[in-house]
This record gives C-alpha cells, structure tokens and sequence, in this order.
C-alpha cells in the first residue's frame, strides 16, 4: 500500500478546460474526468438540463503523492477562486501493483 491523495475538484463546465490547462502546465497525470456533474450548491441546483452546458458541472478526480498535489494546490486554489467551483482533498491508499 502506498499513502496518496485523492483530490476531487468540482468546477462549472465553461470552466473545465482552464483546469486542464493548469494540469498540463504541472504536468498533472493520473486523473479522471466525469462530465454534467448534478448538485446542489451556493449557486443553487445545477440540474444539467438545457440546451447548452451552462447548467452543468464536471467533476475531476485525480490519484497523486502528497507532495505533487504540495506542488500544484496554491495554482488551483487560485483558478477556483477566479473560476468557481470546489476542491476537496482526502487522504486514501492505492494498492502498489
């Protein structure tokens, strides 16, 4: 077993690629992407219906050591507060194979 984070970032989908463009800046790897993400949050229901994404979220989920996320956590901290949108960090163990 080996101690890693697991990082899941939540951003509104018009704002996604920003994201993706920082990961690749950092040179992020490992990381998974589910799109029209539904919630409730401080900006109320973000149902996924309409005819466009404006509506919608996407979730990110990324699997890193500790101290690439040390890295990487002040350059997504700024994204979101200019972007929206939320980062939650927890501690997990991924099997070494």
């Amino acid at each position: 077993m080996e101690n890693i984070r697991r990082v899941e970032i939540v951003v509104p989908r018009h704002e996604l690629e920003p994201v993706l463009d920082l990961f690749q800046e950092h040179q992020v790897e490992g990381y998974t992407i589910v799109e029209k993400v539904r919630g409730m949050g401080h900006r109320g229901i973000q149902d996924g219906l309409g005819l466009t994404d404006a509506f919608t979220n996407s979730l990110i989920i990324w699997y890193c050591k500790p101290a690439k996320f040390d890295r990487v956590k002040e350059p997504i901290r700024k994204l979101l507060l200019e972007s929206g949108g939320v980062c939650a960090i927890s501690d997990a163990q991924w099997v070494v194979h």
